[in-house]
């Protein structure tokens, strides 16, 4: 018994064709130019010269003309209106319609824009740099003025805190104080100490990794296995540097929570419980 044969037939509607088009122009669905690339398409098999192709594409997308008819029953042409007889499109495609919003909408941002500069004259700098900084706006002098800010928090802050201010946090919440500008040495003690194999390894005291944390050797050995160091090389409120591919412990986020705290650094105790904590550094 012989196999049977399906046939496939397709069929293009002239009405369908013009309405979609109209959709991805009027609601920015598609690019421009995929748009016309589709109109060329459905009006190809004919010597029309492509620029006359480009105006009656451009003439369906603004009403002037319109895809009708079926090729199933070889009714598929286009149709193109005469002045007055265009198609009347809805509301929001209508393209002169969406030129005067978007003259209003240039003139309102104008308006707004010369507020913002206005008020911005009676902001204090300090204000201004904190909102440069949420906008990602910050210049090289806020970054300055911001570790200066924190040296000055930190020298000046005379309460007694429960922790020191730099050290190594352990995944398990445990935290190992330590004297500024000794985090290296430490880190590469307490391998000598508790895992002397590694510490043996030469290439350990040469490596480079951890996303360019600046750090290597003993103290990237501990950062790749999901310690913490609370450090700043300026001398401010300590910041934590992460393994960024390594989400903090549940115990390291509690304790760096109290450590802000206890040091009114609100804005980075929120940070750390966070859903990006632990891909950037404060």
């Amino acid at each position: 018994m012989g196999e049977m044969m399906k046939e496939l037939s397709f069929s293009i509607d002239g009405e369908t064709i013009t309405k979609m088009a109209r959709e991805w122009f009027y609601e920015g669905e598609k690019s421009f130019e995929k748009i016309m690339e589709f109109l060329f398409s459905c009006m190809s098999g004919t010597d029309t010269p492509e620029a006359q192709l480009r105006r009656y594409a451009e003439d369906i997308l603004i009403g002037r003309a319109a895809l009708k008819g079926s090729t199933e029953d070889e009714t598929y042409h286009l149709e193109i209106y005469g002045p007055g007889e265009e198609e009347k499109l809805p509301r929001n495609m209508d393209i002169w319609q969406e030129s005067t919003k978007k003259r209003k909408i240039k003139k309102e941002l104008e308006k707004m824009a010369q507020r913002w500069n206005v008020a911005m004259q009676y902001i204090p700098e300090e204000t201004q740099r904190r909102i440069r900084e949420e906008l990602g706006e910050e210049t090289e002098e806020d970054r300055q003025q911001r570790s200066v800010d924190s040296y000055v928090k930190r020298m000046t802050d005379k309460t007694e805190h429960t922790t020191p201010d730099y050290g190594w946090l352990e995944p398990n919440g445990t935290f190992h104080a330590v004297e500024w500008g000794e985090h290296q040495s430490w880190a590469q003690s307490y391998l000598d100490e508790n895992y002397p194999e590694q510490a043996e390894d030469k290439e350990i005291d040469m490596q480079v990794k951890c996303n360019n944390l600046g750090l290597i050797g003993a103290g990237d050995w501990l950062v790749e296995r999901g310690w913490i160091l609370l450090h700043n090389p300026t001398h401010g409120i300590a910041y934590p540097l992460v393994n960024p591919v390594k989400k903090p412990t549940k115990a390291q986020k509690e304790f760096l929570f109290d450590y802000y705290i206890e040091r009114n650094c609100e804005k980075e105790a929120s940070a750390v419980w966070s859903d990006s904590f632990g891909s950037f550094s404060f």
